[in-house]
């Protein structure tokens, strides 16, 4: 399925938190903040069933946690907490 715009920009999220996570990285764990509508955009991407074919072979699990407002995003060597803030 092609993706749609809003699919792309999910995409483009994840591709960005990918890159900076390592930046963040304490052990197995680094903690990403993103604004709250980039965060809405990265969620919706998550939740999507469509979106899994289009994920990074990286990541090997997404989660969201609505009510902590955290996305869970499982990489090998890390778990990486996408955080609503700024």
């Amino acid at each position: 399925m092609e993706p749609t715009l809003h699919m792309k920009q999910g995409l483009n999220l994840l591709h960005r938190v990918l890159q900076f996570y390592p930046i963040m990285q304490e052990g197995d764990r680094s903690t990403v903040q993103l604004t709250e509508q980039d965060w809405l955009v990265l969620m919706d991407f998550t939740d999507n069933p469509d979106a899994a074919e289009h994920r990074p072979e990286q990541v090997q699990e997404m989660n969201v946690d609505r009510g902590r407002r955290i996305i869970t995003i499982q990489v090998p060597s890390c778990l990486v907490e996408v955080k609503m803030g700024m």
